[in-house]
């Protein structure tokens, strides 16, 4: 079997522990499924002996209604990482430009690429600086960022992201923002990059509802850009029913959940504080993440282990390109979850008096 790299996996944790833990491992909002979303689900189960819609279109008349973009400009997948999956399919560079530490799915769907890495830097907070200018040359392909980054939590200046678009245009490169936790942000309308679409053919952005609705065993995530032949190639890239009825019932549905959404940002940025003040008091330190996680280092590289036998997952981030042992993230969750992580966290510390 091959192996799994990412959070979220409380299925193995019931096979050696039995029972269910307190996930943290994985970015899911702990607020839930909004009622709206969860009845629109529903009621599409009636609609699950027909076919999916091909194009998806009445989620991309609801998502390009609520982001003020065209929806010729919206590509809809089973998820971010399809998308992703179509997108290096239909693009095939040949170089490629990431960061890392990074999400693990950009390296992985760029195989046979040739792929340069920008190293982020823990003595500069492991933000993006203007040290990735330099970067992206005329034999660029490609540019992925993460903006917020996972596992770091850390926004790109809005200015210098204006930047990096430029400098792409400039070197011929196209530039994928990942900005699936965006709506994280109390400041959103800052950090994306929607208003240089209809001007930037070479931009496209990805998002997904996975992390804000809680929703990631639906799987729905899409693409913006106003490139409409790389549109048509994402198209053809797969198969043409790869999102289930369910998942565009929740997306046209969750498409019109903003002020949810907005509440919900406001809730995790008050968490997000508490936690990263509570870890930092208990001698760990921690990134000034900006999302709904926050990536921190500990002096114990099994600590994820000592955890998972109290019944709490976190992410081990050593297999982190850029990272190592002892780098974890942790969500930012309910204040409850804070606090039964902190209750841990104190245990482990005293046994180890």
């Amino acid at each position: 079997m091959p192996e799994y790299v990412h959070g979220g996996d409380v299925y193995s944790y019931a096979e050696r522990y039995g029972g269910e833990p307190l996930d943290l491992s994985a970015n899911i909002s702990s607020f839930g499924i909004p009622e709206r979303v969860r009845q629109a689900m529903h009621r599409a189960i009636e609609d699950c002996a027909r076919y999916p819609a091909p194009v998806c279109r009445a989620a991309r008349r609801a998502i390009g209604a609520a982001e003020a973009v065209p929806d010729g400009f919206l590509y809809c997948g089973n998820g971010a990482a399809d998308v992703l999956d179509r997108l290096a399919a239909a693009l095939r560079p040949r170089r490629a430009l990431l960061t890392a530490p990074a999400f693990a799915e950009y390296e992985r769907t760029l195989a046979g690429a040739d792929i340069r890495f920008h190293y982020l830097r823990e003595d500069e907070g492991f933000a993006v600086t203007e040290r990735i200018l330099s970067d992206i040359t005329p034999e660029t392909d490609v540019v992925y960022l993460c903006n917020p980054n996972n596992p770091t939590g850390r926004t790109v200046e809005p200015a210098l992201l204006r930047a990096v678009a430029a400098r792409c245009a400039d070197a011929g490169a196209r530039l994928i923002v990942d900005e699936c936790f965006v709506d994280f942000l109390q400041d959103a309308a800052r950090h994306t990059l929607k208003g240089l679409l209809a001007g930037s053919p070479h931009l496209i952005l990805l998002r997904a509802y996975t992390k804000l609705f809680a929703v990631p065993g639906v799987r729905f995530g899409w693409c913006m850009t106003a490139d409409v032949g790389l549109i048509e190639a994402l198209y053809r890239a797969g198969q043409p029913w790869n999102v289930s009825v369910v998942a565009q019932a929740c997306a046209a549905a969750a498409a019109g959940e903003r002020e949810w959404a907005a509440r919900v940002a406001a809730r995790i940025a008050e968490e997000r504080a508490r936690l990263s003040g509570g870890l930092a008091a208990r001698g760990l330190a921690v990134c000034p993440g900006e999302a709904n996680f926050l990536l921190f280092r500990s002096g114990d590289a099994a600590l994820h282990e000592k955890l998972a036998a109290r019944g709490v997952l976190i992410r081990n981030c050593a297999n982190y390109r850029g990272l190592g042992a002892g780098y974890y993230r942790t969500a930012v969750r309910s204040g409850d979850d804070t606090a039964r992580l902190f209750a841990a966290l104190d245990a482990i510390r005293k046994e180890g008096c």
